[in-house]
């Protein structure tokens, strides 16, 4: 059947199997997994320019190339696949090992490909082959955006809801395209020259990734959230809670640098320590013991662990050195009293964030 539009089953997200985007040999790809959604911005920034004599603009030009903003939503797995590919986290060599967010990946930037196949009737998923060999995607389009670093990642949870991750990335080109045969020319340029030359290809064959992944479930009996009360008191978060939603981010700054010769950045240097947030809301149960005044004279960290399963395969997060930053409690009429709390806490390469997961086939 012809395709009039392009709907979300006739699209796929691959992603380059290097840890640098440029290469100037054949790459395969990997499938980015469960993907929910992805959107991808460009904001063009013109310089404009006057001078005595005249109303107008002398000039109004753009003096560097357009970075784009690219977002994806998934359900995460507990293989950890799209945050080792997605640059989260290191290559898992040892799933009974937690493993330290951004440690070995901060430089690291990578090729997202959009691929979309030209039937409206055919889901794009039963198209390719995961065994490592080459697809023809001869007819099909290419959305693709080269140079990615990543900026943000965040994980969100409720009681009505599946995890779900957000990512993000900046990126240093795009491009569209028809697509023939059975691999193309990568969107990545060479950041130190300022061009693609000598650039390889990136082939259709996907080296990893699963059409059926193992989704997590916070309801399921193994899925558990170990929370520390508040030095303040108030609602007890140790033992039995009501929480109902949970959201944790982490957020990456980059200092772009540019130099003579080139319309790219050459350079996206992570700035340390990544700020994290962990909100929590709950319903109330009571209160324990406690005052505020407390935390003036000796204010406590916080350590929280988050394990999601899936089928009995797990992946957890584990935050420590949290900071309290503000807690409310609301109870309004007829209803009932609601908690909510958010801390802060630093993310650097030896500490802050680990992650852990379990393999499966």
């Amino acid at each position: 059947m012809p395709r009039n539009i392009i709907k979300s089953n006739n699209a796929i997200v691959a992603v380059s199997t290097g840890t640098e985007a440029f290469s100037t040999v054949t790459e395969d790809m990997n499938l980015f997994n469960a993907v929910q959604n992805t959107s991808f911005a460009i904001a063009i920034e013109h310089q404009p320019s006057k001078q005595i004599g005249t109303q107008d603009f002398s000039l109004n030009d753009v003096f560097i190339q357009p970075d784009v903003e690219l977002t994806f939503s998934y359900y995460p797995e507990p293989k950890l696949e799209n945050e080792v590919h997605g640059n989260f986290i290191k290559t898992v060599d040892n799933y009974n090992n937690s493993i330290q967010a951004f440690s070995g990946t901060l430089e690291n930037n990578t090729n997202f490909y959009l691929l979309n196949n030209p039937d409206q009737g055919l889901d794009t998923l039963n198209l390719i082959n995961l065994n490592g060999a080459a697809t023809n995607l001869n007819g099909w389009e290419s959305a693709s955006f080269g140079n990615c670093f990543l900026t943000s990642y965040g994980l969100t949870y409720g009681v009505d809801s599946l995890p779900t991750v957000t990512t993000s990335y900046i990126c240093s080109n795009m491009k569209f395209e028809g697509l023939t045969g059975t691999s193309m020319v990568p969107p990545s340029v060479n950041l130190e020259s300022g061009n693609a030359k000598d650039v390889g290809r990136a082939r259709f064959a996907f080296v990893t990734g699963t059409k059926s992944p193992v989704l997590v479930n916070p309801k399921n009996s193994d899925s558990t959230i170990t929370l520390q009360n508040l030095q303040a008191g108030g609602q007890n978060l140790s033992g039995i809670h009501f929480v109902q939603s949970l959201d944790l981010s982490v957020s990456l700054q980059r200092t772009s640098s540019y130099g003579l010769g080139s319309d790219y950045a050459y350079n996206r240097k992570a700035q340390m320590p990544a700020q994290g947030t962990f909100n929590v809301s709950s319903l109330v149960s009571g209160y324990d013991d406690g005052t505020i005044s407390g935390i003036l004279a000796n204010e406590t960290d916080y350590t929280f662990d988050l394990v999601l399963d899936g089928s009995g395969k797990d992946m957890s997060y584990n935050i420590d050195g949290a900071k309290l930053e503000s807690f409310n409690y609301s109870l309004p009429v007829n209803g009932i009293m609601t908690f909510d709390a958010s801390f802060t806490f630093e993310v650097t390469e030896k500490r802050g964030l680990r992650l852990s997961g379990t393999y499966y086939t």
